[in-house]
């Protein structure tokens, strides 16, 4: 067992083990070219920064996303439910651990520290799981929608907590990484658990408690948990 301040570990998935970002540019540079209406009249990088406006704190919903793409480029040929579909299979194509994750997470199950997963979404979330191929290395994995309680409610954090099995440990020796100041770091503090939050290039927003730990990336952990 290692030897770490925390007795157990939380983590967001998108962003923060999951590359989301290289994997939304992927699916909507297919959606792009496949849709003359934008190829034939926008350059990629101009769509690309609106299709990235609709992606505010690293969050998607593809179904209203779609009536707002149809606003700007009224001769886009789509539905809610055909852009849902699409834009999953091919978020879920393009999607990888981000650099360092792989091993990350082995050293965390070869050192026997707890650690789950909370992550905002429905089963679409399972499926990028499996992309990665982590059906069976992640001990405790809470989807949102398939639960029935999203963060920053404690409600899933509550639950999270009582599968890892701690026994009563108390909160502030749990640890939550994520990359959403709203979402991660507001609904862990809440609870009592101490955060970390990842930076990506950004500065933290006004409005949300702050992170014990602000870093880079998720190997930067491996030194906060005493990996």
């Amino acid at each position: 067992m290692v030897s770490s301040p925390y007795k157990a570990v939380l983590f967001d998935l998108d962003d923060t083990l999951l590359d989301r970002r290289s994997a939304y540019d992927h699916a909507y540079h297919c959606f792009y070219e496949s849709q003359p209406a934008i190829r034939e009249s926008t350059s990629w990088q101009e769509a690309r920064e609106f299709f990235w406006s609709l992606s505010p704190n690293n969050a998607t919903d593809a179904r209203t996303a779609i009536a707002e793409i149809m606003c700007r480029w009224p001769g886009v040929k789509s539905d809610p439910d055909t852009h849902e579909r699409e834009y999953f299979h091919y978020l879920i194509e393009g999607l990888k651990p981000l650099p360092g994750v792989q091993d990350f997470v082995s050293a965390l199950n070869t050192a026997g520290l707890p650690w789950g997963i909370i992550t905002n979404g429905g089963p679409y979330q399972l499926k990028k799981i499996e992309k990665v191929g982590w059906q069976k290395s992640v001990p405790v994995l809470l989807v949102s929608k398939l639960f029935g309680s999203e963060k920053p409610a404690p409600d899933i954090y509550h639950e999270a907590v009582r599968r890892l099995g701690l026994n009563g440990a108390p909160y502030h020796r749990v640890l939550f990484f994520g990359d959403n100041p709203f979402t991660d770091i507001a609904g862990a503090h809440a609870v009592g658990m101490k955060t970390a939050w990842v930076r990506m290039g950004r500065e933290y927003p006004q409005g949300a408690p702050a992170p014990d730990y602000v870093i880079e990336s998720v190997t930067e952990l491996r030194q906060v948990l005493g990996l």
